[in-house]
């Protein structure tokens, strides 16, 4: 599997985790097509329950991101995982979220 930076991936939240959750994949490229680099940086995002409020670090994801339910994507928290852990690939961050996704992202980490 090819990786790209905004690519939508599932990943394990732990052994017995068969579904997974939402990540989106924020490592540059080098690091991803490394085949030496065996983990990579993911922001992880949760099923949005309706009555959720949406803070100031997250960003919601939806169908036009290629999932299936409303999402919330913590960007106060940056995983990382392994590449060998990821169990399918959901398509790509949409390109009106990446903006959003960034900005949260700096503001978050106080990257400015």
């Amino acid at each position: 599997m090819t990786l790209h930076r905004w690519d939508l991936i599932f990943v394990p939240s732990d052994e017995k985790d068969r579904v997974g959750h939402p990540a989106i994949i924020v490592s540059p490229p080098d690091i991803l097509g490394d085949p030496r680099q065996g983990r990579i940086n993911v922001l992880v995002g949760t099923k949005k329950v309706r009555a959720e409020t949406v803070k100031s670090h997250q960003v919601v994801l939806n169908g036009a991101d290629g999932l299936e339910f409303p999402t919330l994507v913590n960007c106060a928290l940056v995983y990382q995982v392994r590449k060998s852990s990821i169990l399918r690939s959901a398509g790509s961050v949409s390109h009106a979220r990446r903006g959003a996704i960034a900005v949260r992202l700096r503001a978050a980490l106080g990257l400015g």
